[in-house]
């Protein structure tokens, strides 16, 4: 009896209750950072230190604790090896993506408006303006910061377009290869960015982070834990998707010489 190898689903890896929480927590981060935004814009909540905190704990828990639900699997789910990194990718790309767009492109366009000038009333910037409290560089016109923004709205353009593409259920295997390598490319390219972010800190004796604790702990520290953690393992899932891919294409590739020798032959 031949036991035949199952394909792995490559643009929907996904169990129907991991999607659901994945939907959830942007859904709910989206009204969080909405209602705070406008909140303050209209004048309805202060930007007081206080609403800072719970503002950040409510969103900023979910969001680090996200990417656990990756390895809660269903009942009498299997899955391989391969089917969770391509999970693990097609979670960590819009993850990424959307972070460095969302955050930093802001700040790029601000610069050299002079939007980032120090205030007690943020208006409509209020969700930057309270991360540019913790890290100053934000707010200073650091040229190390400006850099890393232009690379970072780059890279996560990048990386969301190949995402877009990834989750096409008819892309083929050596369309999917490429993308992939693209990937790779981007997340690499942002790991290294962010260790810069981090290193340049602490070879500045942490100068530059402010509201104390918090600022240190949680916005700096603990809300970036998912982008010091997960790139060199969304690296590794990528090679095992690119190896699983490339040795499949290799062996169709095989079997069509094999027939078109065979058949020549007859």
């Amino acid at each position: 009896m031949t036991v035949s190898e199952r394909e792995p689903n490559f643009a929907r890896p996904w169990a129907p209750h991991r999607l659901r929480i994945y939907l959830g927590v942007a859904v709910w981060t989206t009204l969080v950072f909405l209602g705070m935004t406008v909140g303050v814009g209209i004048g309805l909540i202060e930007p007081t230190f206080t609403s800072d905190v719970i503002a950040n704990l409510l969103f900023g828990v979910p969001v680090i604790l996200l990417p656990l639900v990756i390895l809660w699997d269903a009942p009498g789910e299997n899955r391989s090896r391969v089917d969770k990194a391509a999970e693990l990718t097609l979670f960590y790309l819009p993850y990424t993506a959307f972070s460095q767009i969302g955050y930093e492109l802001m700040f790029l366009i601000g610069h050299p408006l002079g939007w980032w000038t120090p205030t007690s009333d943020p208006g409509f910037k209020w969700l930057w303006w309270q991360y540019g409290l913790a890290d100053t560089r934000y707010a200073s016109g650091n040229p190390w910061t400006f850099a890393l923004e232009v690379v970072g709205v780059t890279t996560g353009v990048i990386v969301i377009t190949m995402w877009t593409r990834l989750i096409k259920t008819d892309l083929s295997h050596e369309s999917r290869i490429r993308c992939l390598w693209v990937a790779f490319a981007g997340i690499a390219v942002l790991m290294s960015s962010t260790a810069v972010y981090f290193l340049a800190e602490v070879g500045a004796g942490f100068n530059d982070i402010g509201q104390g604790a918090f600022g240190l702990w949680f916005k700096f520290i603990g809300e970036n834990i998912p982008f010091i953690v997960l790139p060199p393992l969304v690296l590794y899932a990528i090679h095992l998707q690119i190896d699983y891919l490339t040795r499949r294409a290799g062996r169709q590739d095989s079997l069509i010489t094999d027939t078109y020798i065979s058949t020549i032959g007859r």
